[in-house]
């Protein structure tokens, strides 16, 4: 039954990102030549400077996610929405902090930033606008959270999609009446408003005995969410330097214009990041409730499914950033841009371990054994600024790109790993054979396929591309479908399949 939640889960996640990629891929060209250069820059410049405010969730959201799902499974309601109560004050407190830096932001340092007159007093009513939303949004994700612990990320997905759908709906009717960026931000405002209040709405049905109140809060609760909290926060700003810190360089030691080269790999990362992401997060809540059981069997059960599953995903997707990464930058921004493929490839060798200890980083979060985990991924940030500077000096932009992957592979390969490992007492050999023997062997056709792609295709159209995306997602599945599940999966599969075109009376 596990089994279908879980599957359940990833699809709906899956569902959900991809109607959104969809949406922003189609809608962006509009918004741009809509609002103009200088509007949509004002706009990213808005969203950018209110994105900011996010920090003050100071990792609340994810500790609600965590302690939900645990007196949940311990059927201790009453600590539960403590939990929700005490989250929900302390959000509520960063909303209004958001709120009140937006207007400080606005009124005094608007004018640092380099926007033309004419659009002054625009920009202004945009953020305040932006910052409201956030402002909501903080306090209001509590309940998002609630759902995540509860394991219905199909509804989070199915709230996401038709938000999605009615922003871009409301966003081409009104640019195409000749409305403009504040107009944008109003509908921003609306959608956010109205999805976080449905999945208000779902949480409670889904939960019952889901309620707040002031009476609720309590300074003992306030502290087990912010002690497990912070440490998701140092984790959030540790990936910021990750992930930013990068630029910076490039933009200081070379140039702007060279940013571009390689924030075009960087985003193809980040995608499939993103991608493997949406997988392996379906199993916190599972983590955090075996962890609640003091099930360590099930631990280490979870982890070797988890990271099986994560390599399925990742381990194609690695192959084809290696060896199609430069046919799908030239379809896509051209082959002006063609050695961004040069930088794809070195970003992409932590990506081959990295991206299958997602799952262990997530179980190490729902055994509360995220502290540690905390620091190593702030001193992967602080490596990878300080070889970044060295590196470029010597070896220009590939080199900011070796100052990633070597603290990288450092951490995902060998580290993380082995703390894991340890704290679930789960053998190397052992993990080894049941986790990655089979996704290995079920993508070495794609290997072969990708290469053969790499070396005879040598005028790519996006339908040739597409063509051969085709068929390497059904190697995959069909390896996948043989090696990777069990004869239980399987026959699961199969009538999962069979009801999608049997009526049964």
């Amino acid at each position: 039954m596990y089994w279908r939640v879980i599957l359940r889960n990833i699809c709906s996640n899956w569902a959900g990102y991809i109607v959104t990629a969809l949406i922003g891929f189609t809608l962006s060209p509009f918004i741009v030549h809509s609002l103009g250069t200088t509007g949509y820059g004002l706009w990213t410049l808005v969203l950018s400077l209110t994105g900011y405010f996010g920090l003050l969730d100071l990792g609340i959201r994810s500790s609600v996610g965590r302690f939900v799902a645990r007196y949940v499974a311990l059927n201790d309601y009453e600590k539960t929405n403590r939990i929700v109560s005490t989250a929900f004050g302390i959000l509520l407190t960063g909303g209004l902090l958001a709120l009140v830096a937006s207007c400080v932001v606005a009124a005094f340092f608007f004018k640092s930033f380099h926007v033309e007159q004419q659009f002054q007093s625009v920009g202004r009513i945009a953020l305040l606008i932006t910052g409201f939303t956030m402002a909501c949004a903080l306090p209001m994700g509590v309940f998002s959270s609630v759902l995540v612990a509860l394991e219905r990320f199909d509804i989070l997905s199915g709230v996401t999609i038709i938000g999605e759908l009615m922003r871009a709906a409301l966003i081409v009717v009104f640019l195409k009446s000749g409305y403009g960026l504040i107009t944008v931000a109003l509908i921003a405002l609306f959608i956010s408003v109205a999805e976080y209040t449905a999945m208000a709405a779902f949480a409670k049905r889904q939960f019952p005995s889901l309620r707040l109140g002031i009476g609720l809060i309590d300074r003992g609760t306030f502290r087990e969410l912010f002690g497990f909290g912070i440490y998701r926060f140092v984790w959030i700003v540790a990936n910021q330097l990750i992930f930013y810190s990068d630029s910076v360089v490039i933009g200081i030691f070379l140039s702007t214009g060279s940013i571009t080269y390689y924030a075009i790999a960087g985003s193809l990362i980040n995608y499939g990041r993103n991608v493997v992401s949406l997988v392996t997060d379906t199993f916190y809540p599972a983590a955090t409730r075996l962890d609640a059981k003091q099930d360590l069997a099930g631990l280490r059960e979870l982890l070797i499914l988890g990271t099986r599953i994560s390599l399925l995903v990742s381990l194609p997707l690695c192959l084809g950033f290696v060896f199609l990464g430069k046919q799908f930058i030239v379809l896509w921004v051209g082959k002006e841009y063609s050695v961004s493929a040069v930088y794809l490839a070195v970003l992409t060798i932590p990506q081959f371990t990295g991206m299958s200890q997602y799952m262990s980083a997530l179980v190490l979060a729902g055994m509360a054994k995220h502290k540690i985990l905390a620091y190593m991924v702030l001193a992967e940030g602080l490596v990878n600024l300080v070889l970044s500077i060295i590196l470029i000096k010597k070896m220009g932009l590939v080199g900011v790109a070796w100052g990633t992957v070597i603290p990288d592979v450092a951490l995902t390969a060998i580290i993380l790993p082995w703390y894991t490992l340890g704290k679930l007492q789960l053998g190397v050999g052992e993990y080894l054979r049941r986790a990655f023997v089979r996704p290995i062997l079920s993508v070495l056709p794609v290997a072969g396929l990708a290469y053969l792609f790499s070396v005879y295709v040598t005028r790519s159209t996006w339908g040739v591309f597409a063509s051969e995306v085709a068929l390497i997602c059904a190697t995959v599945g069909a390896m996948g479908y043989f090696l990777c599940l069990n004869p239980g999966h399987r026959a699961m599969a199969q009538d999962r399949v069979r009801r999608l075109f049997v009526r049964t009376a």
